[in-house]
This record gives structure tokens, sequence and C-alpha cells, in this order.
């Protein structure tokens, strides 16, 4: 027999006689599991940017088809006490600020006329990426998209 033959054979037969010992949920360091990952309840700050962002979209479907936007969100109102994630720090000086801006921006939306929707929404999304460019970052890419194209 070629010597190749053998150390394919040997090979083989350490293959099944290694799986033939092994024991599904075998708990050893072999065998060791991935702990499970704690999941706690998102805070009251991503619930609500969550929402802000179903809201953007759905203003940039109704502006982008010269429609009538959504009901104004009252509950955005409580973006400048909403309580951050766990260990998040939100800057007590700046964060308001650019809450006060949004909420600005939010108002102004709702007030221009079918013209200028465009406009004031893409104001209302850099001030999203204003915010976001100080705090948390993670986000910035999926608000990057939010922007309505000028033409």
């Amino acid at each position: 027999m070629p010597p190749y033959r053998t150390l394919i054979l040997l090979i083989l037969a350490t293959v099944v006689v290694g799986l033939a010992f092994t024991t599904p949920g075998r708990n050893d360091a072999a065998h060791t599991e991935a702990p499970a990952q704690e999941l706690t309840p998102p805070s009251e700050l991503a619930l609500m940017m969550r929402a802000m962002a179903i809201h953007a979209d759905s203003v940039k479907a109704a502006v982008n088809r010269g429609g009538n936007l959504p009901p104004y969100p009252k509950a955005f109102k409580k973006l400048p006490t909403a309580e951050p994630t766990k260990g998040m720090h939100i800057d007590p000086i700046t964060f308001p600020t650019f809450a006060k801006d949004y909420e600005n921006k939010l108002g102004r939306l709702y007030k221009v006329k079918k013209g200028e929707r465009q406009q004031a929404y893409n104001a209302l999304v850099q001030s999203c990426a204003n915010c976001h460019g100080t705090h948390c970052p993670g986000p910035l890419m999926r608000i990057k998209k939010m922007y309505i194209a000028t033409e």
C-alpha cells in the first residue's frame, strides 16, 4: 500500500474515533458554550429614538409623495428628560440644546407650506446628525440615509 494511503487511513481513523467519543452537550474545556447574553430592556431614550426614526421614515415618504404628514408626535416633547441607556453619558449641557433644536425643527416642519417641507425635513434630519455627532455616533450611518436628495 502506498504511504499516502496509509496516512489518509490514519487521519480518517483518528477523526472517526474522535467523533465516537464526542458527547453532545458535554461541558468540559473543549466543549464550553458561550454564556448567554443578558438582554436588558431598552431605555426610555432608546425607545424614543426608535420612534423618532420611524416617524422620520413616515415623514420622508409623505414628503416624497406630496401627501399629508403623519400626526404630530407629542411624545417627543419628553426628549430632553428621557432616561438614557444605563452607563451611557449624556452631557447635561449640550444634550438639552440638541433636543430643543430637534423640537424647533419638528415644529417648523409641521408649519411650513408643502413646497418647503423637503428643506424643513432635511433640517430636522440634520438636527439628528448634529446631536449624534456628539452623543452616541452609532446611528449616524442610518441618519445619513434619511435625507431627501435635493435636485
